[in-house]
Order: C-alpha cells, then sequence, then structure tokens
C-alpha cells in the first residue's frame, strides 16, 4: 500500500466517525453489504447475500474497515436479501436512510489523483 492509499483509506475510516459508510468493497466482491459507523471502533450491519442479517460491534479498522476485528451481537435469517436489507434500514434508522440515500458520496473527497480502485463515483 502506498502512503497515498494508506492515508485515503485512513480518511475514509475516519468520515465513518460522522455517518454510515457502506464498505463497497463487500458489495462489489459479491459478498453482500457491510454498513459501519463509528470510526476505527464502531457499529457495524451486515447482509449475507442469502439473506442473513447481523448487528454487532467492531473494533480496529485501520487503515480501513477490512482490518477490523468483529464481535456479532445478534442475527437473524430473512427471507431473502431485501427483506434483510427492509430490517436493517429499520435498525439503522433515520440517519442510516439519510446516510445512504442522500445522494451524498459516503467518504470523503481526496485531494490530486486517488489510487487505482479509489476512485470517487456519484451518481
Amino acid at each position: 500500500m502506498t502512503d497515498t492509499e494508506l492515508k485515503q483509506w485512513i480518511a475514509v475510516t475516519a468520515n465513518s466517525q460522522y455517518q454510515w459508510t457502506e464498505d463497497e468493497i463487500t458489495r462489489l466482491n459479491g459478498r453482500g453489504a457491510l454498513y459501519y459507523f463509528g470510526g476505527e471502533d464502531g457499529v457495524y450491519i451486515r447482509i449475507q447475500p442469502e439473506g442473513e442479517l447481523s448487528v454487532g460491534t467492531y473494533e480496529g479498522a485501520f487503515p480501513h474497515i477490512g482490518e477490523a476485528v468483529f464481535t456479532q451481537k445478534s442475527s437473524v435469517v430473512c427471507d431473502s436479501f431485501g427483506q434483510a436489507f427492509q430490517r436493517a434500514i429499520e435498525l439503522g434508522g433515520q440517519q442510516f436512510l439519510q446516510d445512504m440515500f442522500s445522494g451524498k458520496p459516503s467518504q470523503v473527497l481526496f485531494e490530486g489523483p486517488a489510487s487505482p480502485g479509489m476512485e470517487m463515483q456519484t451518481m
């Protein structure tokens, strides 16, 4: 990991202190969805592709959430990913809804060129 990539990951992790953040790598790798809030230590909501929803805490997300240690507190098996996502919205509440659907990127914007795979894209 280059110094630039390290700084970018640290900024993404730090930004999750203020809002729910989706780990896009989990989704892009076909492993469901992972949402987290709290910076280096916080809470998470995880949805497996087949519909299992789990919630818990994580610690040590440095420089990014992929390095964290997760402690599951509760889980429920739903009929589908969509049903589990609906339950996640209920659990995350209004802030989760705003953070996921406001149209604002969930990561801070970086100055200068991003490293491959770290480009910011907004819709």
